[in-house]
């Protein structure tokens, strides 16, 4: 790569590694120390010391359950071994619900679909023993440490199936035939009711809670709980913002890690443990996982620096802050949260090469609270509604230019004529729906600084408000919505909205 990059192409390398970040780094997890040292201390016992356990860890959508565990995961894999010393098996009750289709995945996870081949086992029992027979090995005979994480546990333990996987799971924490631990996660707090009396005899009944007012512990104090404000507006920073690291032109390649892996490796350890930034940067692993050289993002350090401040003050604006806290209010899930910020970082482009506080505030809108407008058109008089198809027809036409009232009213009246059972309106009254139009907000007038009536001359007052430009405030889909589900409304002007315009 060239020394010196243009900065469109430092906006499309930012783009690619913001969105890695936001979707592919799952072991970023804050806050719960208690509990993260609970799960941490579970896994570390199985694998080192051969113990049994299980727990469930329990929480509402998107408070970090699954992110917990692996972010356990993710440290342990810097002090132990875990390829070769254990076996990480991942189920999720959404689509392994049927043993036969859960087997099928342990087998595949456990890398012994060779060894099963064309066998037939009576029990599932049976099935799950021999696979664990397959990984013993050494002259005692003994069995890998193996780690079964369950997501979406409640749905394991449908009533209408028997929970024979739950029971030969917990079952085999009970014995000495495997070493073996069982994390389950779920959002309900009734899931013991759902267990049948064989299963929960065999599990510890150790629960894990995660909420978000829970206080948190600081140099081995209680603390209050960082309010949820203050938590999105940090990861807000952390996922938008740039590692320094990376804008660095001494990154070397390691000996030691080009002949371990066979392959092209990037000394970026010792510049994360020694930058401030190490918050912004992509574990290593992930991006080894999707096969991404952290070369190709060699960045300008005066860019990087530059786009950093602008997030620390995009972060402290206070429109973004009021969004943020409407998020909180209505959702205060994180995984949303993510989703959010990938899709305003999609639009970033060489045309378009920061983001803009109003790019925030209108993707958390639509995100939070989309039935808002919809509910809005839907309270509207059948003669406001069709105003507002009228003005939508109307700025088809005219590719999406603005349009006075005498323009509305004259596609309206046009099609009040050609429906002899649509009553005639008179003109006062038809001003007034379009004046309550713009009072709601559905309609704004157009304010153009290019435009003779500029909005700060006094001839711009001087126009008869018949003649004022307008243009649709809301989204073409939330019309859409509006109409579909409207109620009473009447046939012709449902027909009328659907028609295509020529």
């Amino acid at each position: 790569m060239p020394e010196m990059i243009g900065d469109n192409v430092q906006i499309k390398l930012i783009r690619k590694y913001l969105k890695l970040k936001i979707v592919e780094n799952n072991v970023l997890f804050r806050n719960h120390n208690q509990e993260k040292c609970h799960v941490y201390d579970i896994i570390k016992r199985t694998i080192l010391q051969g113990e049994s356990h299980s727990a469930l860890v329990i929480g509402p959508r998107g408070s970090g359950k699954t992110t917990l565990i692996n972010s356990v995961l993710h440290e342990l894999s810097k002090e132990v071994d875990i390829a070769s010393d254990a076996i990480i098996i991942k189920l999720n009750g959404l689509v392994h619900h049927d043993d036969k289709i859960a087997l099928k995945s342990i087998t595949a996870q456990m890398q012994l679909e060779n060894a099963v081949g064309d066998r037939v086992f009576g029990t599932f029992a049976e099935n799950l023993s021999f696979l664990l027979s397959c990984l013993q090995s050494g002259a005692d005979r003994r069995c890998k440490s193996m780690v079964f994480v369950l997501e979406e546990f409640d749905m394991f333990c449908h009533s209408g199936r028997t929970q024979t996987l739950l029971y030969n799971l917990f079952d085999i924490t009970h014995t000495k035939q495997a070493p073996m631990c069982v994390l389950g996660t779920t959002n309900r707090l009734d899931v013991m009711e759902l267990l049948e009396k064989r299963v929960k005899s065999r599990f510890s009944h150790r629960h894990i809670f995660l909420f978000s007012n829970q206080n948190v512990e600081v140099d081995g104090r209680e603390a209050p709980a960082r309010s949820p404000l203050e938590l999105y507006k940090e990861l807000l920073v952390i996922l938008l913002s740039m590692p320094a690291c990376i804008g660095r032109r001494d990154v070397e390649e390691t000996p030691r890690r080009r002949k371990a892996k066979g392959k092209t490796s990037v000394n970026i350890d010792e510049l994360i443990q020694t930058d401030d930034s190490s918050n912004y940067t992509i574990p290593i692993e992930d991006l080894e996982r999707c096969k991404v050289d952290i070369k190709q993002f060699r960045l300008d350090s005066a860019f990087i620096a530059d786009w950093n401040t602008h997030i620390q003050a995009l972060a402290a604006t206070d429109s973004v802050v009021d969004s943020i806290e409407k998020f909180c209010y209505y959702i205060n899930n994180e995984q949303i949260f993510r989703d959010i910020l990938f899709q305003i970082v999609s639009h970033l482009s060489p045309n378009k090469p920061y983001i803009d506080a109003t790019d925030i505030t209108a993707t958390i809108d639509k995100t939070v609270a989309p039935e808002h407008r919809v509910k809005l058109l839907q309270s509207l008089s059948i003669l406001e509604l069709s105003l507002v198809i009228a003005m939508k027809h109307g700025m088809e036409i005219f590719d999406g230019q603005p349009m006075n009232f005498e323009m509305v009213l004259h596609r309206y009246t046009k099609f009040a004529n050609a429906n002899s059972s649509t009553q005639t309106v008179p003109r006062p009254v038809i001003l007034k729906a379009f004046e309550h139009l713009q009072a709601l907000e559905i309609i704004l007038p157009v304010r153009n600084s290019d435009s003779i009536y500029n909005a700060s001359d006094t001839t711009a007052s001087r126009v008869q408000k018949e003649y004022k430009l307008y243009t649709l405030a809301v989204p073409i889909e939330d019309i859409n919505e509006a109409v579909k589900n409207f109620k009473a409304l009447p046939t012709e002007i449902s027909h009328w909205y659907n028609n295509s315009v020529v």
